[in-house]
């Protein structure tokens, strides 16, 4: 894992007289599901919204296309100005501190709601070139920001996301790198499984989940939540996660890390909602554990990318072939 000594500061609701992108990279704002002042990052091949007022990416498209992250219509436009110790879900991606049975150590949540300063804290944005860097509020609890700059590629459907943590002050803390990207009811999810190998975190409904061609695919049960990670592989081409959407993927990748990862050493996991909750499904990516003091930062860096099918209903074996070729292209970007 990276650490590192980084500049540390804060960022403001400034926001620059014009667009800092290239030609072929545009980056507006918009109002977006009743949230004026959202950011729209586009270059012709995908679409990109942030909501800053709750920071977390919101929808992520091909252009004209369904937004492939699950958006809870229900709460569309509302903000958390405080901590009132309660979840709200509005869907989309976002970071969480550490382990979640770790949560107590920091703050005053035994493992629910996720910590405010991580998961409903609005989180100030400005543009950068051919993106947008998003900053949070230091975490009273962690003596953190959260860092994270989405940097759009010109000429295809693929973002890197530059992320970080970091630490300005108080006791050192333990923190894994965690995003939680909840995206609308998939075909199937998929993660990579060298040697048909997975953990069940929770019950698993045995219909949901099939095992094939090096990966493992879950899909959600109406009535049951399941959850499932897999161990980290020695092989970096291993290091991904993703959603089918008929002849569509969403590949997420990251580089493997040394350390040991949260819940048993799952460097990536999916949890599936039941329809209750709004059936959509959580491709989650952590990094180690690792411990921070003042002045240090925590980055582990991801790229996403959309992957178009050759077919509408594809195998599960061509879409973990179709996943793990996307991902070995964004490990060598990564790699840079």
């Amino acid at each position: 894992m990276r650490i590192s000594t980084v500049a540390l500061f804060a960022i403001g609701f400034i926001i620059p007289p014009g667009p800092i992108a290239s030609a072929a990279v545009s980056v507006t704002q918009i109002k977006y599901a009743k949230w004026p002042g959202a950011w729209k990052i586009s270059n012709g091949h995908c679409d990109m919204v942030i909501v800053p007022q709750v920071g977390r990416v919101m929808s992520f498209s091909l252009p004209g296309g369904s937004n492939l992250l699950w958006n809870n219509d229900a709460i569309a436009g509302q903000t958390v100005p405080k901590d009132d110790n309660t979840w709200h879900n509005f869907g989309g991606d976002k970071v969480w501190p550490t382990q979640q049975d770790w949560w107590i150590r920091y703050t005053d949540r035994n493992g629910w709601p996720p910590p405010y300063s991580f998961d409903g804290i609005a989180q100030p944005a400005e543009r950068i070139e051919d993106g947008l860097r998003m900053t949070s509020p230091k975490s009273p609890e962690f003596g953190t920001r959260t860092i994270r700059e989405f940097v759009m590629e010109a000429n295809r459907p693929r973002v890197r996301i530059r992320q970080w943590f970091a630490k300005e002050g108080g006791r050192p803390v333990t923190m894994s790198l965690w995003t939680v990207t909840q995206v609308r009811t998939p075909d199937y999810a998929l993660l990579p499984a060298p040697e048909n190998k997975y953990k069940p975190l929770g019950e698993i409904v045995p219909e949901a989940l099939k095992q094939t061609g090096g990966a493992v695919s879950i899909r959600n049960d109406r009535d049951k939540p399941q959850k499932i990670g897999v161990a980290p592989a020695k092989d970096a081409k291993y290091n991904w996660v993703a959603g089918v959407f008929g002849n569509v993927m969403l590949v997420e990748s990251r580089l493997v890390q040394k350390g040991q990862y949260p819940d048993g050493n799952c460097p990536g996991e999916i949890y599936t909602a039941p329809a209750r909750d709004g059936s959509y499904v959580e491709l989650e990516m952590l990094s180690p554990m690792t411990e921070l003091s003042a002045g240090q930062a925590l980055r582990d860096d991801a790229i996403w990318q959309i992957v178009r099918l050759d077919h509408p209903q594809p195998s599960i074996e061509k879409t973990a072939t179709a996943a793990s070729s996307a991902h070995e292209a964004a490990v060598r970007e990564l790699s840079r």
